[in-house]
């Protein structure tokens, strides 16, 4: 087996373990292990785009992805979530100038302004058929960020 087929079969095997924790709708039914399956979905799609991004095949779609100076595609957020997550004591974990600690908080449903803070800013979920998880006020969706990373990752992995 070469360099490039060992490689590219560790990260098929990241997602691998990713499609097996979203199959188990672990994340869909609330419990005592949902927080900890999608903070290890967190860290290895990071891993895996992270890697993707070394190898000139950054995923860049910003769909549903709440942009800012420092958030420009799916890569960014999963990054700025996965450190989030992985630091209870990092500023990713406040709402965005202010000293609200917003930490794994999930909205089920659309409820696209569930909780507004100051005059612009809502949180919420846009979608009916779908689940978002928030650090701070940045968002990830199950189906439409999740989900569609692991579906479309495997090609771009055979691709390199």
């Amino acid at each position: 087996m070469t360099n490039i087929e060992f490689y590219k079969r560790e990260l098929l095997q990241e997602i691998q373990r990713c499609v097996e924790l979203f199959a188990s709708k672990v994340l869909e039914d609330r419990s005592l292990f949902t927080q900890s399956a999608f903070i290890e979905i967190l860290i290895r799609l990071n891993f895996i785009l992270q890697e993707l991004h070394k190898k000139k095949k950054r995923i860049i779609w910003s769909d549903d992805v709440r942009q800012n100076e420092k958030i420009n595609d799916i890569t960014d957020l999963l990054n700025h979530l996965r450190n989030a997550a992985c630091h209870s004591d990092s500023i990713r974990n406040y709402i965005t100038n202010t000293q609200v600690k917003f930490v794994f908080n999930t909205f089920k449903g659309k409820c696209p302004q569930a909780i507004q803070l100051g005059e612009n800013l809502f949180l919420g979920n846009e979608y009916e058929d779908d689940i978002v998880f928030y650090y701070g006020d940045k968002g990830l969706y199950l189906k439409r960020h999740i989900k569609r990373l692991i579906e479309e990752l495997p090609s771009t992995i055979n691709s390199l």
